[in-house]
C-alpha cells in the first residue's frame, strides 16, 4: 500500500505538475493539492485528488492544453482540477467559505505563494452555505432513493462518492462553532460533531466503514443518514452566531 501512495505521489506531485508548468507557463499563478489527499483520509481508487491552479487570467487554449497532456493522469488518478483566475478566487470567498476555509487550514502548496493568506471568510457566510448543501444533500439522497429503483449496489456505489461531501460539511459545522483546529481524520471529526452538536453519528460511522469494505445495508444506511442530516438541519437553524 505504502508503495503505491508514494507512487501516486510522484505522478501528482511530479509528473502533473510539469504538466501544470507547461501547459499554463507564466500565467501559472500557484497549485496546491487540498481534501483526503492532505488530510489523511484519503482511499486510492475512491478518493479524488483535488487541485486547486490559480491563474493570471482565464485561457481557453491553455485549459485545453492541459486537457489534451494531461487527461490519461487526470483519469487514471481522479485528478479533480479547479481552475480558476487569482481574482475568481478571492471575489469567490463569500460564495464558497466551507471549501475556502478547508483549503486555506490543509493543503500542501505545489507551486507559487499561498494565496488563501489573502481570502476574507465570515461565519455568517459559512452558515448560509451549510444551510444549502445540508438541505441539497438531503433533496439528492431522497432523490436517489428513488433512482435506485430499491438496487442496493446503485445506494451503495453513491454513498461512497458521497462521502467526501459529507466530510466536508462536518468541517464547516465545526468551523461554525469555532472549533480549533478541526480534526484531521474522518472519526475525530464525527465523534467532535457528536460532541458539539449532541448527535446521532453512529450512521456517519457506519458510512466510514461501509466504505472501507465492511458489509453494511447500504438501504437502511442511507434513511438512517437522511434522519440524522434533518435533525442537523434544526439545530444549525437555531443557532446563534453570537454564541
Amino acid at each position: 500500500m505504502a508503495k503505491k501512495i508514494n507512487a501516486i505521489r510522484t505522478v501528482v506531485e511530479e509528473s502533473f505538475l510539469e504538466v501544470l508548468k507547461n501547459s499554463f507557463e507564466s500565467n501559472l499563478v500557484s497549485a496546491a493539492i487540498y481534501g483526503s489527499y492532505v488530510s489523511g483520509n484519503f482511499v486510492e481508487g475512491v478518493s479524488d485528488i483535488n487541485i486547486l491552479i490559480l491563474l493570471e487570467k482565464p485561457d481557453a487554449d491553455q485549459i485545453e492544453k492541459l486537457g489534451i497532456n494531461a487527461h490519461k493522469m487526470i483519469k487514471r488518478y481522479k485528478i479533480t482540477p479547479l481552475i480558476l483566475s487569482k481574482t475568481e478566487f478571492i471575489n469567490s470567498a463569500d460564495v464558497f467559505p466551507m471549501e475556502y476555509f478547508d483549503i486555506r487550514d490543509r493543503k500542501k502548496i505545489l507551486y507559487g505563494e499561498d494565496e488563501t493568506k489573502t481570502l476574507s471568510l465570515t461565519q455568517k457566510n459559512l452558515r448560509h452555505q451549510l444551510e444549502d448543501r445540508l438541505r441539497g444533500n438531503i433533496a439528492s439522497l431522497r432523490q436517489l432513493i428513488i433512482a435506485s429503483h430499491g438496487k442496493k449496489k446503485i445506494l451503495g456505489n453513491f454513498l461512497k462518492n458521497w462521502y467526501g461531501s459529507l466530510n466536508a460539511l462536518f468541517k464547516g459545522l465545526l468551523r461554525l462553532k469555532k472549533i480549533t483546529p478541526v480534526p484531521p481524520q474522518s472519526e475525530d471529526i464525527i465523534k467532535k460533531i457528536n460532541e458539539v452538536f449532541r448527535l446521532d453519528v453512529a450512521p456517519f460511522l457506519d458510512l466510514i466503514r461501509f466504505r472501507r469494505g465492511e458489509k453494511i445495508n447500504p438501504k437502511k444506511l442511507t434513511y438512517d443518514i437522511v434522519s440524522s442530516l434533518e435533525t442537523l438541519i434544526s439545530t444549525v437553524d437555531k443557532m446563534d452566531l453570537r454564541e
